[in-house]
Parts: C-alpha cells; structure tokens; sequence
C-alpha cells in the first residue's frame, strides 16, 4: 500500500492492520486497525508524526521513503509512547542521525526506558513552539489520555491537530479518510472511547478545553481514519460522552457502606459508624447489605461517593466476595484519593478488613486506618470504637468536602513551592513557567476558602505593579465585591512575571505566559488599572496620593513599590551599554543591543540571576565573563565542597568566572570598552550587566514619614506604622528582614489586600527554596547549609560522576536542617 495525501505536504505513512481481533490483551478489534503515522514537509524541514508497531517497519519505510529518505527527517514527533506508536523509533534513529525526538519531558523519559539509549531530543514543553519556515507546531500538554506523557500538536498554518489516541478508534480502511470511507464506524469510535478515555473523563474534558477555540481543519489521530469532514460531530460526541455521566455536585457529601454480616455483628458496626461520621459531619449516607442489594447500582454511586467504607467479616481468613468483589472494581484514576475505609467482625484472626485496607491504599485512598476489627459481637465499648473511627473518618471527609481545588473542568491547582505561583491543570506543568523548577516541586494546592466578606463602601488604592499589588487587589476583591480598588504604576505595561525577565532574553515568551493576567481579568474584576502613573507623594492626613500629577484620594493604601537593583558606585556604570535586569523596560533595552551580532558581555554578580542571564547569553552564542565577589560560588545555596561542583560546570560550558574580584571601572568614552578590577585586570566587552542585589524602594514612604529601616516596617498583617497604610513585597521589612522574592510577595500581597478591606489574616515566613537552571544543570537548596559555626551538623553526602549529580543534607538536632542537590540531567 502507498502513502496517502491528507492535507498539502502532510501524508499519512502509517501501517494498516486489518487482521487484528485483539488489542493490548483486552480489546476486541473486529475492524482490525491502524498504526497512523505523518509526515508532513515544508521546504527547508521534514518531521515525521509518531512511527509504527516495530512488526510494520519495512512497509512504513517504503512509504516514508515515497516523500523523503530518513536521513533527511529532522524532527520525529511523539505525542504519546506506547509501542503501538513509538515501537519503531529505535531502529528509525539509525536511519535517521540528525533526527530530534520531540515529546513531553515525561514522554521523554519513558523512550529512554523503550529504546534503552540516550535520545537526541526537543523538550515539548507545554505550550511551546516549534518554528519551521513556513509553519509551527505548537504543542498543548493534556496528561491522562490515556498515559502521563500524552500531548497534542496544533500545526498552525495547514491548521491541523494531531492528537494520536485521542479522537481515534480500531479501525483498518486503504480509504484513510473518514471522507472517503462509505459507511459508518460510530461503534468502533464509541467502543474505543470506552475502553481507552472512559477512565479518564476529566482530563478529556480539560483537552477539550484547551482546543475549543482553536480553527482546526483535520484531526490526525494515532489509530484509525483521519477526520477531515464533521469534526464538530466528532468533538461533541466526545463532550457528550466525557460528560453525560458526571456527578453532580450536591448539596452534602455522599458516602456509601456496602457491607455483608452473616449474624448481623458487621451490620451493627456499619450502623455506630454511620453514627460516628454524622456526628462529624452533615453527610448523606447510603448502607447497602450486599447479600440483598443490587450490586451494579451500589458500584455506580461508589463512583459518585465522596467517600466510602467496606465492611465484611473474616471468614477462612479472608473478606467475603461481595465486597471483595466491589473494591477490585474501584479505579485509582477515577476514585484515588477519596477518603476510605474499612471494618468487621471476626472471630480469631481477622484478616478480611485488613485486605480490603491494602487494596485501598494501593489505590491511592485517604484511608483510615487501621481497619477497624472488632472480636464477634460489638459490646458498649466496642459500639463507642466503632462511632469513634466513624468520627475520625468524618472529620476528615469534612477537610476534603471543603477545599474547592478540583474545578468543574476536571482540572486541579497546582503550587510550586519554590516560588509559590499556582497552575491550573490536570497535572503539573513539567517546568515551572516563573522559577524553571520541575514537576517535581510542585503539590496538589486547595485554593484558599476566604469565609470573611464585606460590602463596605471604601477605596482601596495600591501603588505598584509587582506580584504583591496584584495579589493584593485579588485578595481585596475576594472579600468585598463593592470597594473601589485602583492599581498605580510607573511602567507602562500590564503585571508580568519578573522571574521570567532572563529567561526572555533569548526566547520568545507568549504573553499567557508573560503576564499575570491578560486586560480583560482586570476589567472582569473591576480592578482599575493607571499605567504609566507614578507616585510622587503620599498626603497621609489628607489621606491622598500625588500619581501622575493627580490628587487621587484613598481610604485604604498599600505600598507595593518593590526594589531597585542596587548599581555598586563604579566609575561608567552610566555608559548606555551598562544594564540591570528589574523591569520589561531593561530586557526589551538588552535584547535590542543583542540582536544584530554576537556580543562580549561581562556580569558583575554570580547569584542566582547573573548565572541564569549569564547561562542564557551564553547559549545564544554570547562570550561571557562573570565576576563574583565571594571567594565561592553562591556561598548562600551551596556548601564548601557543592561550589566546586558548580564551578566545574560552569568550566565545562566555557564560560570565564572570575571570584573573589571586584569590578573598578567600566571604560568607555560614550560606549563601554572594556572593564578593570580592582587587581588591575582589563576584560575588553561591549556590554556589561549589573547583578548585584537589590534596595528596597523605601523614599515614598519615608518622605510620608512611615517607619523605615531596610524597609518599610510592617507587621504581620502588613499594617505600617499608619493603621490605614499596608505595605507588601520587596519593598516591606517584617521580623528584621526583607524577602526579595517572588512567593512572600504573594504571600505578603494577599495578606495586605485581606485586612485592608477589614479580614484578619496573619502572614506566616517559610523557609524559602532557591533553584538555578543553568549551564545544562539544576540545582536546589533549602535551608541550613551548616552556616551557624556554634552548632554541631551531621552530614549525608552523595556524588555519583557518571551520572553528574551531587548532593549533600544537613541534619542539626536529629532533625534536617537543609541540603542541596544538583545534576546536569533532568
């Protein structure tokens, strides 16, 4: 069979299989089916869209060789691994040297382990792009569908989806197009969303969500015939279908106890549990006898539970069918992470509780534990145990009923505790779009359950643009849907992600990921935005800000003015080329100097930002030189024997780090030349950028006469000096220190923005996690790294060479105290 044309310069070069009746062990195929492949070829580029089951190499290879020779391929696209799809990639490689392998981080892992090799690979990280000369790809994340590594990719420009399980079924025609095939395949379609998306509902409906304004002409799925006709036909039986047996959120959690007694001794247990639960918690709670009951319904309202128990006696040392038979029918996927239990009676050894806790916790429940097990028939203190483990299970029923993290698109919230930004979706992102840390660092985030509200009249002004007058303004609206709230600021653009500012240096950043919010959030929120208006004074007993050459009046104000990179007194620090990173202004300022020639850029500064700026430049092509004070590299976040590691790294990557130097003047008549140390050494350059720590921006406050010392004094719900002034982020001083991050600023804002609109909340300071992505690396550090000579540490070290990681914990105590790890692989 040929290849068949599906689109201009896009074919299909897949395999057909229509002798198959049985798929992954469990499926009937009476259709048999097709492993679907694309190629799709511009002038310059030829990517390939999965590959084939490895028993159908040499026909696909023919047909791929119909359109291009694998040596030219550039790119091979794996939107999801399993063998069925990615079976031939191995020996495709051999014939393809200077093809990339395009998938998801976790999809890249996962081929490591299939094709037992290292990769050469593209990252697709979610929402990238991936330019070619007269198209891109862009590649959407949509975890679960059916596996964690699953995406789909948009090729903008022919505008085609290629989605491979999704959309797809069984399904072997030479026809290739649901087009050009008479007849209907609807129960091939049906039966393969069944037994593939069924389980996974939410997160079919979150894809659904995240293609629903996209203008898609063809889907290209990885089984069956391609869709180029009715796709909104197709589309909406997957809304009907991922959705037409949702559970309805009521008014009380559901629970369900199906349990068997055979003298009536674990229906009483059931009975005081019931009891226990509904002295916790208002709940509906359904107990079905499953000797009598009808087993398929009492299985479908365990799938619409909240929580549920099981109950069986232990006879012959096991629990008894009935219920046995329930739990192995529950699904980790769809219930995981329901709260759980189990109880019985038994007469001398009582396993059968016991068993059905295990299989409980193998899918992943909150369960109780332990089972409860109670010896033949409940006695007064027996009953009492019984409502008390009926308690312990309502109490905690009752925490999960109130958090509100899951959203009605199936998706959760995600926070990642290195620099506190929250996510939503069906899993965490695999990077961190603010700080670059992993999915690793992120955890399951229940949105906060604001209780307090207020219709008081009152204008809340707040002078900034940062992280904390956003969330500030969020908070404040949160909890009174009347107040006036006006945001002032001296930029002229709308609130961005400051830690994405050295990672746009070299790469486009789109603006859903550039920006806190687009416009329309602030108008939706009625949250008045002054772009371009600075404040020039603070007019406390009048209680007035002068903003742009305004008078705007306030009831309540927060200060949320931030910092400014500290510029060290050095001679031609004023030379045009000379940058600090702090706002959108100075990136877009570089970038320009950057963009016509390879430049010779010295950093003055070796923290966390210089060495990510630096990393950045460096991969650009840029000659870089770093210079560092300290006699070590990031003496903070890294030990004695970590910064030699760094160092070695960072000589690897070729980069000039010079330390235990300063910086004595910037030469340059009107253009910087070169710079010198104080030890006399000349570094020739044409640009040089500043990284040396931040001040605080305290003059406004202090010139209203607000207490200051490295920062605005706050306490610890953010109110200055003034009761009626509140002040968050960079720029306020709690507890004898300012933070400079981005997660207090969050946290700080929110705190603000509550009690200046009458909440009482308290800001509590974490321990703060730093991470460095760079040079090939990463790094993570938290807490003591034995910094206090007057306390006594153990030590647990690790280094693995062939591997380049290393890592090192601190314990003081018995108790750890902080560690660092760092790997030159993800």
């Amino acid at each position: 069979m040929n290849s068949q044309k599906i689109a201009e310069n896009f074919y299909w070069v897949g395999a057909l299989d229509p002798d198959l009746r049985v798929f992954d062990v469990i499926m009937r195929t009476e259709f048999g089916t097709s492993y679907n492949s694309f190629l799709l070829t511009t002038p310059k580029y030829k990517v390939l869209f999965e590959t084939v089951k490895i028993k159908f190499f040499d026909g696909f290879l023919q047909r791929l060789s119909e359109h291009c020779e694998p040596v030219d391929i550039d790119y091979i696209v794996i939107n999801h691994t399993e063998p069925d799809h990615s079976g031939s990639l191995e020996k495709l490689l051999q014939l393809a040297p200077k093809a990339k392998v395009v998938a998801s981080p976790v999809a890249l892992s996962f081929l490591s382990d299939i094709c037992n090799r290292e990769l050469p690979v593209h990252p697709a990280l979610d929402n990238g792009v991936l330019e070619l000369d007269t198209c891109r790809l862009r590649f959407l994340s949509v975890p679960l569908l059916h596996w964690p590594d699953s995406m789909y990719t948009w090729i903008e420009g022919p505008d085609i989806l290629v989605t491979c399980d999704s959309f797809g079924c069984h399904y072997a025609d030479e026809r290739i197009c649901n087009d050009l095939i008479e007849g209907d395949f609807l129960s091939a379609y049906r039966y393969y969303f069944e037994m593939i998306m069924g389980p996974f509902k939410p997160n079919v409906r979150y894809a659904l969500e995240r293609i629903k304004d996209l203008p898609i002409r063809i889907i290209a799925p990885g089984h069956g015939p391609v869709l180029r006709s009715n796709l909104d036909y197709y589309l909406d039986l997957y809304r009907k279908w991922s959705d037409d047996d949702r559970p309805a959120r009521g008014p009380l959690p559901r629970v369900v106890i199906p349990y068997v007694s055979c003298y009536g001794y674990t229906e009483q247990i059931a009975h005081e549990i019931s009891a226990g639960i509904r002295a916790e918690i208002d709940a509906d709670i359904a107990l079905h006898d499953m000797v009598t009951a009808d087993a398929d319904q009492v299985a479908a309202e365990l799938a619409a539970a909240d929580g549920f128990l099981f109950g069986s006696p232990t006879i012959n040392g096991d629990a008894l069918p009935p219920v046995q038979d329930l739990v192995m029918q529950l699904n980790g996927v769809l219930q995981g992470g329901k709260v759980a239990g189990a109880f019985g009676d038994y007469g001398w050894s009582g396993e059968g509780p016991q068993m059905l806790m295990e299989r409980l916790k193998l899918l992943r429940m909150k369960t109780i534990e332990p089972a409860l097990r109670i010896k033949f028939r409940p006695n007064e203190e027996k009953k009492l145990a019984a409502q008390n483990y009926g308690r312990r299970f309502g109490r905690k029923l009752k925490e999960e009923w109130q958090k509100i993290g899951t959203t009605a698109s199936g998706r959760t919230f995600w926070k990642c505790v290195v620099c506190g930004e929250i996510f939503e979706g069906a899993l965490p992102p695999d990077v961190c779009p603010v700080c670059g840390a992993g999915s690793e660092a992120f955890v399951e985030f229940t949105p906060e359950v604001v209780n307090f509200q207020s219709e008081t009249p009152l204008k809340l002004v707040i002078i900034g643009s940062g992280a904390a007058a956003v969330f500030a303004a969020e908070a404040a609206r949160k909890r009174n849907p009347k107040a006036e709230i006006e945001i002032h600021s001296q930029e002229n653009v709308l609130p961005y992600y400051r830690p994405l500012l050295t990672k746009s240096l070299t790469r486009a950043i789109p603006d859903n990921e550039f920006y806190l919010h687009p416009a329309h959030f602030y108008e939706e929120q009625n949250i008045r935005f002054c772009l371009d208006s600075p404040v020039s004074a603070i007019d406390r007993q009048a209680k007035t800000i002068t903003a742009g050459g305004n008078t705007v009046s306030y009831d309540k104000l927060i200060i949320a003015t931030g910092a400014e990179c500290f510029i060290p007194p050095i001679k031609g620090a004023d030379l045009p080329e000379v940058v600090a990173i702090r706002s959108a202004g100075d990136t877009a300022r570089l970038k320009a100097m950057i963009a016509e020639a390879k430049k010779r850029i010295v950093v003055i500064g070796g923290g966390l930002l210089g060495l990510e700026a630096a990393s950045a430049l460096l991969d650009a092509g840029h000659e870089i030189t770093v210079i560092e004070a300290a006699p070590s590299i990031l003496p903070r976040q890294l030990d004695a024997e970590g910064s030699p590691v760094l160092q070695n790294i960072i000589a690897k990557a070729r980069m000039r780090l010079i330390l235990d130097e300063f910086v004595d003047e910037i030469e340059g008549d009107e253009h910087v030349v070169q710079i010198k140390t104080k030890r006399g050494q000349a570094i020739p350059c044409d640009i040089v950028i500043i990284s040396a720590g931040i001040r605080t921006n305290t003059a406004l406050a202090k010139a209203a006469g607000l207490r200051v010392d490295r920062g605005i004094l706050v306490s610890d719900g953010m109110q200055t000096s003034d009761p009626d002034i509140f002040a968050a982020g960079d720029c306020a001083s709690f507890g004898g220190r300012t933070e400079g991050l981005w997660e207090p600023a969050i946290e700080q804002g929110k705190t603000a923005g509550a009690n200046a609109v009458g909440d009482a909340i308290r800001y509590h300071p974490k321990e703060l996690a730093a991470t460095l992505h760079a040079f090939g690396s990463k790094l993570f550090s938290l807490g003591d790294l034995g910094h206090d000579p007057s306390a006594t540490y153990r030590q647990i070290g690790s280094r693995d060479e062939l591997q380049s990681t290393y890592s090192k914990f601190y314990f003081r105590d018995g108790k750890l105290a902080g560690g660092f790890c760092s790997a030159t692989r993800a």
